[in-house]
């Protein structure tokens, strides 16, 4: 069974309250958004999980799920065949991360920016 609770703590904590789509604070109703969906095999890891807004998400119009050719290309989407935590992922400062199973990032190019 998931640790719901535990993995939205780490992932709080990874990104410092900021979306990893946008940039901008979180609030408490965020959505844990898996890169490699659960449709293609994707699972319930800190690897493979990212907080976003519900607007960066599903709902806005440069949402994840409504923009999938660039969201694939920026990392947010994962595809089948690829692991999560090799798949780069571009962070709204510019910087282009891994995600690593212990909950970190691990920088293949650091921007260092305000809120990041």
């Amino acid at each position: 069974m998931t640790d719901w609770r535990g993995l939205k703590e780490k992932i709080l904590a990874r990104c410092q309250g900021y979306c990893e789509k946008c940039g901008f604070g979180l609030t408490e109703d965020f959505a844990l958004h898996h890169r490699k969906l659960r449709s293609r095999g994707g699972k319930d890891t800190i690897d493979n999980l990212v907080a976003l807004h519900h607007k960066c998400h599903n709902l806005g119009t440069d949402s994840v799920h409504l923009n999938v050719r660039d969201a694939t290309l920026t990392g947010f989407i994962v595809p089948r065949h690829a692991d999560p935590s090799v798949y780069p992922l571009h962070l709204p400062n510019g910087s282009i991360v891994t995600l690593s199973t212990e909950g970190t990032y691990v920088y293949l190019v650091r921007k260092v920016q305000h809120g990041w």
